[in-house]
């Protein structure tokens, strides 16, 4: 059993061409936690998931995840580790019904026990249940969220990654997109939060982390990030 953090970048550096877009970042989440990382636009949020998920390659530094080196691994065998991203926009497949999008999440981590992972995203999304042979395209933004998401649990991730699951939704589907993160914490699933809902996040979270320019400034437990001037000047919008 690893003893370590359950998962760690290590001074990581990732650049675009001549760009530097992350700089000697060191970040850790431990098994079973929820950890947020917030920043503005711009800050090197989507940049770090896309590292973690082997999208991106760093230039310098290492990533560990339960025990093991996977800096070199591409993203398909990331996945089959059990660490599965979310991504920002939802990018599910407009044309399919909810139910073949589900299906593709099948695919990363095998078919077994597929009649019980979908009752299981059902459970926790009764609304795709409902609308099972819906196409994807036809829901609504909070609707495709949650399609997103359950696509991701159906891959039964160890660590689940999301990229700003609350971006462009109705105040109603940010709320019921937060209160399933809890729910599917407490399943076991630990769970890696990019979110520009700053509050939120600091709600679900026991961790954060505050990304600037693609450096981490802050590192802290949410209760201290709250109450620090700087992010609740920042990204609390409180004088």
């Amino acid at each position: 059993m690893n003893d370590g953090p359950f998962f760690k970048l290590d001074d990581v550096s990732v650049s675009y061409g001549p760009i530097e877009a992350l700089r000697h970042v060191t970040l850790e989440v431990h098994e079973g936690e929820v950890v947020c990382l917030i920043g503005a636009n711009g800050a090197g949020k989507s940049t770090t998931l896309m590292t973690i998920s082997g999208i991106l390659k760093p230039k310098a530094g290492r990533k560990y995840f339960d025990g093991e080196d996977i800096t070199t691994l591409p993203p398909d065998k990331v996945v089959a580790r059990g660490i599965v991203q979310v991504p920002e926009g939802r990018r599910i497949f407009p044309r399919m019904s909810v139910a073949e999008n589900l299906e593709m999440g099948l695919f990363a981590r095998g078919e077994g026990d597929a009649r019980r992972r979908l009752e299981h995203v059902f459970g926790l999304f009764p609304v795709l249940a409902e609308r099972r042979g819906q196409r994807g395209g036809t829901l609504s933004g909070g609707e495709q969220q949650m399609l997103a998401t359950a696509r991701g649990l159906m891959a039964t991730p160890r660590l689940l990654l999301l990229d700003e699951p609350s971006l462009g939704l109705a105040p109603q589907y940010v709320e019921a997109i937060f209160e399933t993160l809890r729910r599917i914490n407490a399943e076991g699933i630990t769970i890696f939060l990019v979110e520009q809902n700053a509050a939120m996040a600091l709600e679900v979270a026991s961790r954060g982390y505050v990304m600037e320019t693609g450096n981490v400034v802050l590192a802290d437990t949410s209760a201290k990030l709250r109450a620090d001037d700087g992010v609740r000047k920042a990204y609390l919008g409180e004088a």
